[in-house]
C-alpha cells in the first residue's frame, strides 16, 4: 500500500519590501519529515525541498497565492524520493507594503498519472513518487529502464537507449495500456510519469483510487478493467506471474476469452456478473477458478467494482484477482480439524481487522477516520447497521460522529439518530460496558420505535470508557437478523472499544485545542493594539501582527531597541518594561520618534502573568497608537463651538464629526434632547455600532466614500425613524482628509405626509376610476329592467283584466320586478363598502373560522367531493373583521367547487404566516384555472364573468376585493388554464375594539 506520510503542512512567513521573506511558522510535521532543526525556517531550506520551482520558492508561493491560484508541484524527501504537493492558502496586506503569508501543503495524486519519476538528465539521478502504486523504486535511469524492458516488453529498443542515455526531450513510450511520457519541469528538471492511454474513457481507475486495497509488489496481483459498452477489457499485472501466460497474449484477451478460462462449475456466477443487465451495489466480491497455461486450476479472488461516466452513459467494471488457492487449502485444512476450526478463525478474524484498522489510523484522522472504521466495521461484520457516538462532557448526551447502512455512510448529523442513542438505545447492566441482545429472546428490542420500525433482531452496544471509567462514546451494531456468539464479539470490540476510546479521545481534544487556538489567534491579532510579551529573561514569547507596524519596524529583533521619548527624556523600550516590573504602574504615554519633528504618541499598557512552578513571571505589553485620536481632541476643542452652535440650531437632526475609523469626536443636536440622551455617552464609540443588517452596510459604504474626498447623501431608517444623512469630508492643514462631517435630519414626518399624499392621489384616482366604471354598471344594469317594465305595462289589456294574454304579462313582469330589486340590492352591498363604515374588530382563529365556513357549505362540499388541506402552523389567529375574512374564505371556497377540473377530484389548499407587515392568507385549488394574459385587467371587475357553464352574477371577487382595500390590504391572484388558481390576500392585523382587548384570548364564536 502507497504510504502516506502526512496529512497537511503549514508555513507562514511574511514578505517585506521586493524580496525580503522572513519564515515565521512551521508545523511540527516538517520537523518530522526533515531532520534540519531551526533550518526550516529558512528561506533557502525551502528551495531545496522545493527544486522544480522558479527561484526564489517564497517569492513564487506569494505571486502565487496572491492570484488565488493553487500551486501543484512535488516536494523532495529526504530518502531520494517525492510526494506531490498542492500549495493552497490567502495573503494578507499589512502596513509599510508588507504581506503576511499563509500556506497549506496538501498531498494529492495528479489526475491520469499512474506512476511518476523526476530526472536531472545532467547527472542521470532519478527520484520516485512515494505514492506509485508498483512500489519500484530504481537507484538511477539505468536501472529504470531496465525495469521498463522487463515489464512492459514494448518494442522500441531505440527509444529506449535514447531514455537511458538522459535524452528525455519531448519522448513518449507507447506501452499499450500506459503511455510514459516526458515532461519539462523548472530548473532542469524532468518528470517521466506513466499515463493511461487517452483514447480510454476518463474512469476511475481501481489502482489509483484505492491504493490501500493493493499489497506493495505490483506483481502479486492481476487486475482489469471491463468498458462494458466498448466490449474492451484492459489487462495488466501479474498476468505471467499467475496464470502463466506471455503478456502479448493478453493485449487482446476479451471477456470470452477469460470465460473459456473458468471451470465449468464457476461459469454461470461469472456470466451473470459481468452480463447483469443493473448493478445494485457498488461493489462485489466473488471466488471461482480459472485454468492457467499447464491446464490446472487456480482458486481466485475477484474484487469488482462498479463506475459510471454519466454524461457518455458508460459503465466501467473495475476488477482485480488475487490468488486465493492457499486459503482455499488452509480452509480444507481447518474443516479436517472441526474441533479447532472456531477459536482459529476467530482469531486471525480478529488480528485481520485490527491489521485493517491500524492501515485505516496511519491514512485518515478526525471525523474521516471514524467514517473508515464505521464502514471497515459494519462490512467485516456485516451488519446493518454501525454507528460510532461521541460522548458530551457537559450534557452527557450521546453525538453520533459516523452511521453506516448496508456498508454506506447516511448523515450523522440526523436528529433520528440522536433522539435513539439518547432515548430509546438501552443501556449496559451491573456497571458493564458491553450489551448483547437478540429478538425473541430479549423482547425489549421492540420497545424501540426505531428498531421496531427498521425490522432490527439484534444489537451489540460497547460503551468507550477513559482510564476512570467514564463514558466518552459508544459503538453500536444493529442487524434484521439473529446474531450468536456474543463471547466473540465481546472479545474483538474489547480490544477494539480500548483502541477507538484513545482515538475518539485524541479527537474531542484536537477539536477543542484547534477551537482554542482559533479564539486565541482571533483575540491576539483582530485588535487595533500592539501585543507582545516578554519572558523573565526579557525575550519576546509572543508577538501579534499589529506590533512592528505600529513600530515601524520590520524585524522582530528590533523593537526591544526603540527609543521612546517622556518628558524629553529617551528611553529604549527594554528598559521601559523593567521600569514597569519594578513599580506599580501598568499605564503610561511616549512619544516614539518617526521623523524630524515628527511623533507617534503611544499609550503603554503593562501586566504580569505568573506561571510554572517556580513562580516565574512573564511580562504582556499592549501598544496602542493615539496620535490620531489625540490630534484629533486637539483639533476638536478649537472647533467643538463651531459645531456646537450648528447642532443648536439645527431643527430635527444632529451634527457627527467623526475620525477616520468612524468613532464619534463630536455629537450633538436637537434629536438627543427629544430621545432624552446624553450624546457624551456616544464619545469614542463607533458610528457603525448602532446600525444593523442592511442600514449598517450603507452607512459604512457611504463613510468610505467621504474619506477618499466625495460628498454623500443617503438615507437610513432607524427604530421606526427615517433620517437623511449628508457628509462631507474634513481636511487637516496638510490637506489630507482626517475626519468626517456628518449632518442628520429625522425626515419620518416629512416621509409620512409624502407616503399619505401619494396614497390619496392613488385613492381618488382609484375611487375616480371605480365612480365611472359604478356609473356605466348602474345605467346599464338598471336601463334594461325598467325598459322590459315600461313595455310589459304599455302591453297589459287594461280594458279586459281576464284576457289570457295579461297573466303572461303579469309573470314576465314579475321577473322583471326581482331581476331590478336584485341589482338593486348588489349596489347597495357595494355602496355599503364604499361608506366605509367602521366595522368590529375580533381576534379570530382560522381553524374556527373554517369550520364555520365548512359547515354553511356543507351539502356543496359533499357533493363536489372536494379535499381540503389546511396549515395554520406559521399564523393560528389575528385582529380581523370575521365578516370580512369568512367572505373571503366563502368565495374562494364556492369558486374551487364551481369551476373545479372535470378529469380530477377538486382539492384547496390553504395555508395562513406572515410577511413583513402583512398576514396572509394563501387559498389554492386545482380546478380549471383562468388566462391572465386574457382577462387579467379584469378578474376584480363588477359584473365580470368568465366562464359560461356555471351560474354567477360576477360579483364576489369584486366584493372581496373592495373589502380588502377597505382595510388597507391588497389580493395578488396566479393561474394557468388546466392547473388551477392561487389566491394570496394580504392583510393588516386591525387594533382591536376597546371591549375586545382584555378579551384578546377569546376565540370568535361559531356562526
Amino acid at each position: 500500500m502507497p504510504e502516506k506520510i502526512f496529512n497537511n503542512l503549514f508555513v507562514t512567513f511574511k514578505r517585506s519590501g521586493e524580496r525580503d521573506f522572513e519564515v515565521l511558522f512551521v508545523s511540527n510535521s516538517f520537523f518530522q519529515l526533515f531532520n534540519e532543526g531551526s533550518n526550516v525556517y529558512r528561506p533557502d531550506f525551502f528551495s531545496r525541498v522545493f527544486p522544480t520551482v522558479q527561484r526564489p520558492v517564497l517569492e513564487t508561493i506569494f505571486d502565487c497565492l496572491g492570484r488565488a491560484e493553487v500551486l501543484e508541484i512535488p516536494l523532495f524527501l529526504p530518502d531520494n524520493t517525492f510526494v506531490w504537493v498542492k500549495i493552497e492558502g490567502f495573503t494578507v496586506a499589512q502596513a509599510a507594503n508588507s504581506y503576511l503569508i499563509n500556506a497549506i501543503i496538501i498531498p494529492y495524486r495528479p489526475a491520469q498519472i499512474q506512476s511518476s519519476w523526476i530526472v536531472l538528465p545532467a547527472s542521470k539521478r532519478i527520484r520516485t513518487d512515494r505514492s506509485n502504486p508498483s512500489g519500484f523504486f530504481p537507484e538511477n535511469l539505468e536501472d529504470f529502464c531496465t525495469h521498463l524492458y522487463e515489464k512492459y516488453r514494448f518494442s522500441d529498443p531505440p527509444t529506449l537507449k535514447q531514455l537511458c542515455k538522459g535524452e528525455l526531450e519531448g519522448q513518449v513510450l507507447d506501452l499499450d495500456v500506459l503511455k510514459l511520457h516526458s515532461g519539462t519541469l523548472e530548473n532542469g528538471y524532468r518528470l517521466l510519469a506513466l499515463k493511461k492511454q487517452p483514447r480510454r474513457p476518463d474512469f476511475p481507475n481501481l489502482l489509483e483510487d484505492k491504493p490501500n486495497y493493493l499489497s506493495h509488489s505490483f506483481l502479486d496481483i492481476l487486475y482489469f478493467e471491463y468498458l462494458r459498452e466498448d466490449k474492451e477489457m484492459i489487462w495488466n499485472g501479474a498476468i505471467t506471474e499467475l496464470l502463466g501466460f506471455e503478456e502479448e497474449r493478453f493485449k487482446h484477451f476479451s471477456l470470452w476469452d477469460w470465460l473459456e478460462l473458468v471451470h465449468p462449475d464457476d461459469y454461470n456466477q461469472v456470466y451473470e456478473l459481468f452480463f447483469t443487465q443493473s448493478y445494485e451495489l457498488d461493489s462485489y466480491t466473488i471466488d471461482y477458478r480459472v485454468k492457467n497455461k499447464t491446464g490446472d486450476y487456480l482458486h481466485l479472488k475477484n474484487d469488482l467494482r462498479v463506475f459510471y461516466d454519466i454524461p457518455s452513459k458508460k459503465t466501467v467494471l473495475v476488477g482485480i484477482l488475487r490468488n486465493a488457492s492457499e486459503i482455499d487449502r488452509a480452509k480444507q485444512n481447518l474443516l479436517a480439524h472441526e474441533g479447532i476450526i472456531q477459536s482459529l478463525s476467530e482469531k486471525e478474524f480478529i488480528q485481520q481487522t485490527l491489521q485493517n484498522v491500524s492501515e485505516i489510523s496511519s491514512m485518515f484522522s478526525g471525523k474521516p477516520l471514524f467514517d473508515e472504521i464505521a464502514l471497515l466495521l459494519g462490512r467485516k461484520l456485516g451488519c446493518t447497521y454501525c454507528i460510532i457516538a461521541n460522548c458530551d462532557p457537559v450534557s452527557r448526551l450521546l453525538d453520533p460522529i459516523s452511521v453506516t447502512h448496508s456498508h454506506k455512510l447516511v448523515s450523522s448529523s440526523s436528529k433520528i439518530w440522536k433522539a435513539f442513542l439518547n432515548n430509546q438505545l438501552p443501556k449496559p447492566q451491573d456497571q458493564q460496558n458491553f450489551l448483547w441482545l437478540t429478538y425473541p429472546e430479549y423482547p425489549e428490542l421492540q420497545d424501540s420505535p426505531l428498531l421496531k420500525n427498521k425490522g432490527i433482531c439484534s444489537l451489540i452496544r460497547l460503551d468507550l470508557q477513559d482510564n476512570e471509567k467514564a463514558i466518552i462514546g459508544s459503538l453500536c451494531f444493529l442487524h434484521r437478523t439473529p446474531l450468536q456468539n456474543p463471547a466473540f464479539y465481546q472479545e474483538l470490540l474489547r480490544i477494539l472499544g480500548d483502541w477507538i476510546g484513545k482515538e475518539l479521545h485524541r479527537f474531542r481534544f484536537e477539536t477543542i485545542l484547534q477551537e482554542k487556538n482559533f479564539m486565541h489567534d482571533a483575540i491576539l491579532n483582530g485588535t487595533a493594539y500592539a501585543i507582545f510579551a516578554v519572558n523573565h529573561h526579557l525575550e519576546i514569547t509572543l508577538i501579534n501582527n499589529k506590533t512592528l507596524p505600529i513600530f515601524n519596524l520590520e524585524k522582530k529583533e528590533q523593537l526591544l531597541e526603540t527609543v521612546l521619548v517622556q518628558q524629553g527624556s529617551t528611553h529604549r523600550l527594554r528598559e521601559v518594561i523593567t521600569r514597569f516590573s519594578r513599580s506599580k504602574r501598568s499605564t503610561a504615554y511616549f512619544l516614539l520618534p518617526i521623523g524630524p519633528d515628527d511623533y507617534k504618541e503611544l499609550k503603554i499598557s503593562f501586566t504580569r502573568v505568573r506561571y510554572g512552578k517556580k513562580n516565574r513571571v512573564s511580562y504582556v505589553v499592549f501598544v496602542d497608537d493615539i496620535t490620531d485620536r489625540t490630534l484629533s481632541e486637539k483639533r476638536l476643542i478649537a472647533s467643538e463651538q463651531l459645531y456646537r452652535s450648528i447642532a443648536e440650531n439645527f431643527p430635527g437632526g444632529t451634527v457627527d464629526v467623526l475620525d477616520k475609523s468612524f468613532r464619534y469626536i463630536f455629537t450633538d443636536g436637537e434629536e438627543y434632547r427629544l430621545a432624552g440622551k446624553d450624546p457624551k455617552t456616544l464619545i469614542g464609540t463607533s458610528h457603525l455600532d448602532q446600525y444593523t443588517g442592511e442600514n449598517l452596510e450603507k452607512t459604512r459604504s457611504n463613510l468610505t466614500k467621504i474619506l477618499t474626498g466625495h460628498r454623500v447623501s443617503y438615507e437610513i431608517e432607524a427604530n421606526q425613524q427615517r433620517f437623511l444623512n449628508h457628509g462631507v469630508p474634513l481636511m487637516n492643514d496638510s490637506g489630507s482628509i482626517d475626519r468626517i462631517l456628518l449632518v442628520k435630519q429625522n425626515t419620518t414626518n416629512a416621509k409620512k405626509l409624502e407616503t399619505e399624499r401619494e396614497k390619496l392621489i392613488k385613492d381618488l384616482k382609484s375611487h375616480n376610476e371605480e365612480l365611472l366604471r359604478f356609473a356605466y354598471i348602474v345605467s346599464h344594469n338598471l336601463r334594461a329592467p325598467i325598459v322590459n317594465i315600461s313595455l310589459l305595462i304599455d302591453l297589459f289589456n287594461e280594458e279586459d283584466p281576464k284576457d289570457p294574454e295579461n297573466k303572461e304579462i303579469m309573470e314576465n313582469l314579475k321577473i322583471s320586478t326581482n331581476l331590478l330589486d336584485a341589482t338593486l340590492q348588489d349596489l347597495i352591498e357595494v355602496v355599503s363598502i364604499k361608506k366605509q363604515k367602521i366595522p368590529k374588530v375580533e381576534l379570530i382563529d382560522f381553524k374556527l373560522l373554517l369550520n364555520n365556513v365548512e359547515k354553511s357549505l356543507f351539502n356543496q362540499l359533499r357533493e363536489s367531493g372536494i379535499q381540503i388541506h389546511r396549515d395554520f402552523s406559521e399564523l393560528e389567529e389575528m385582529n380581523y373583521v370575521y365578516a370580512h375574512l369568512e367572505n373571503f374564505l366563502m368565495n374562494f371556497m364556492t369558486n374551487a367547487v364551481k369551476y373545479r377540473h372535470p378529469d380530477r377530484l377538486p382539492e384547496v389548499w390553504i395555508r395562513t404566516y406572515t410577511e413583513k407587515n402583512y398576514c396572509i392568507l394563501r387559498f389554492e385549488d386545482n380546478g380549471i384555472g383562468l388566462d391572465l394574459k386574457r382577462y387579467g385587467d379584469r378578474i376584480f371587475g363588477l359584473y365580470q364573468r368568465f366562464h359560461n357553464h356555471v351560474e354567477g352574477k360576477g360579483l364576489g371577487l369584486y366584493l372581496v376585493r373592495e373589502q380588502i382595500r377597505a382595510n388597507d390590504g391588497k389580493i395578488e391572484i396566479e393561474s394557468e388554464l388546466g392547473k388551477g388558481t392561487v389566491f394570496k390576500v394580504y392583510l393588516r392585523n386591525l387594533i382591536l375594539d376597546k371591549n375586545q382587548r382584555s378579551q384578546t384570548a377569546r376565540k370568535p364564536s361559531p356562526r
